[in-house]
């Protein structure tokens, strides 16, 4: 892999990561355009960039996180339910990733199975649009359900399959609680950073036993560089895009994506 592919991964890594529409998917159809095999391991390493580009959006949030969980003060117990919260949605999908997990790797190689996971990804967030008209949007992240935390940590570990987006199906499960857009996708933003932080510190412990090795240097650094700059303007824009707009479009764009590469690989299949 040189620096030029490098870098086309991260920025197709950091402008989905946080749209939903999921990033394992496109890099996996990245890689297939580029006639390259998946390497898990370099995209661990760009989920590192976008987890930086999340920790420096959100900072002041995790610091108020880590603020209410090591004090007691009264005026801090809306967040500390939230850190509860968070920290169970952690737990749950860290356990439902590892239960998928040698399912993971066979897929990213499937263009049908990719497809199939688009899909999957446009029905969880049409259904999230026809909830939100159903219901009435008063919950706010730190007063969820067990079961609803539950709904967002399993739909997230799920999301290590590729084209099931981890950041549309969070959202779509906070919208089915009863969240309103804008909530649901900073819960998902914060959900996220734990999650993704626990995936890079496993590649990482696989690269010191020297199980796996990312590309080199300069590969490394550009698409390190891409991905993180590109993943902090994803998640700036996704925020606004919320306030004012539905989800139809992702719907409707993993839906399209969905389909045609189910079609394609049939075609490929009898050719």
């Amino acid at each position: 892999m040189d620096a030029l592919h490098a870098a086309a991964l991260g920025i197709v890594q950091g402008a989905t990561e946080f749209l939903p529409i999921s990033s394992d998917g496109h890099l996996a159809v990245a890689y297939h355009l580029l006639g390259m095999k998946p390497d898990l391991t370099f995209e661990v390493f760009l989920h590192v960039a976008t987890l930086a580009a999340m920790i420096g959006y959100f900072r002041a949030d995790l610091a108020a996180l880590v603020r209410a969980t090591v004090s007691r003060r009264p005026e801090d117990a809306a967040v500390r339910r939230l850190a509860v919260r968070i920290a169970g949605v952690t737990v749950l999908s860290a356990l439902t990733a590892l239960a998928i997990s040698p399912a993971v790797e066979p897929a990213n190689e499937s263009l049908a199975w990719i497809g199939a996971g688009f899909l999957v990804t446009s029905v969880l967030l049409a259904a999230a649009e026809i909830s939100a008209r159903a219901q009435r949007r008063g919950t706010t992240a730190e007063t969820l359900p067990p079961a609803a935390v539950a709904l967002v940590a399993v739909l997230q570990g799920l999301a290590a399959l590729p084209g099931v987006s981890r950041s549309g199906s969070t959202i779509a499960a906070g919208m089915f609680a009863g969240l309103d857009r804008e909530r649901a996708a900073r819960f998902s933003f914060l959900c996220g950073i734990p999650i993704i932080a626990l995936a890079a510190a496993k590649d990482f412990v696989d690269l010191i036993g020297g199980s796996s090795t990312l590309p080199g240097v300069a590969p490394s650094l550009a698409g390190f560089l891409a991905a993180a700059v590109a993943g902090y303007l994803a998640i700036a824009g996704l925020l606004g895009l919320v306030k004012r707009h539905g989800l139809w479009v992702f719907a409707a764009y993993t839906s399209a994506l969905g389909a045609g590469m189910l079609v394609f690989a049939a075609i490929a299949s009898k050719g």
